[in-house]
């Protein structure tokens, strides 16, 4: 977007491909930036540290203003920072204050959240604390994956990015503080946070199972069970005087109680073979 708006891109820094970490599961349909620099003939420089000395080198050879930061996951020291007058800014894919940190577009929808969007703001000593600039707002959508939650948050970018340019060009940058109230840190994920909650609404936890199927499992006489597919039912007027996390047969379907509707497993697996749903309720009711 920067390229086809006549941004002046003197350089490119990238870390290595191999250590890039992602929740997103489609093969990625555009070039990398190290294809990008390679066809445009533009230098880049691919650092193991960013405290290497031949990086401040190959910056300070090519003498930025500013500094843009996507997707770049290594920590960029207070040397670097200082470096370009114009300051560094970088593109985050959630409504910074909240889901800062790695993958924010996973806990978007781990938590239920219903909008999520762009934000460019200035790089500080914190992680994804700096002031904002400008932001998008975009809805996650029912049913959404990581891939498709993406896609929508990048496509809003584009009149940030025409904006950023112009408000450079005119020395006219804005700038928010983040409510730091509001801050909200994404932890690295860990095998337990793929195991569904039934103290959660049933709406999250079927969005959580749509971005990623098969990835989250449940846990039924100690063995895990993964879901590929599931559905949210409306709960029956009848009382509700059941067991959290029990499986239940309701109208020929296994489901679970949660505080809000029934998510009832449709396909799930177990040691990549398919299971009946229905054969692990231990108690039916209509």
């Amino acid at each position: 977007m920067f390229l086809k708006r006549g941004a002046n891109i003197a350089a490119f820094v990238e870390a290595p491909i191999e250590n890039i970490s992602t929740t997103v599961t489609k093969e990625d349909p555009y070039e990398n930036i190290v294809q990008a620099a390679e066809r445009l003939g533009i230098p880049i420089y691919l650092p193991e540290s960013l405290k290497e000395p031949g990086l401040m080198d190959f910056l300070k050879k090519h003498d930025p203003h500013m500094i843009v930061v996507c997707g770049f996951q290594l920590y960029i020291p207070e040397v670097i920072r200082k470096l370009p007058p114009m300051g560094i800014i970088n593109f985050h894919s959630s409504l910074l204050p909240r889901h800062a940190g790695m993958h924010p577009g996973f806990f978007t929808i781990y938590y239920g959240d219903a909008r999520s969007g762009m934000v460019i703001h200035y790089m500080d000593e914190g992680i994804d604390t700096g002031d904002i600039l400008y932001q998008s707002d975009v809805p996650v959508k029912k049913g959404d994956t990581i891939a498709s939650l993406y896609d929508r948050i990048w496509d809003s970018s584009g009149p940030l990015i025409g904006k950023l340019l112009e408000d450079l060009e005119n020395n006219t940058l804005p700038r928010k503080p983040q409510l730091k109230e509001k801050y909200f840190y994404n932890y690295e994920l860990s095998p337990e946070d793929f195991e569904l909650d039934f103290r959660l609404p049933a709406e999250v936890l079927y969005g959580r199972v749509c971005m990623l199927p098969g990835k989250f499992y449940i846990t039924v006489g100690g063995e895990k069970y993964f879901i590929l597919k599931c559905s949210v039912i409306e709960q029956p007027a009848s009382g509700r005087k059941y067991e959290l996390r029990k499986p239940y047969g309701y109208r020929e379907k296994l489901v679970f109680l949660t505080p809000r509707d029934y998510l009832r497993i449709d396909r799930m697996e177990k040691d990549c073979k398919k299971i009946d749903p229905l054969s692990l309720a231990e108690e039916k009711f209509y």
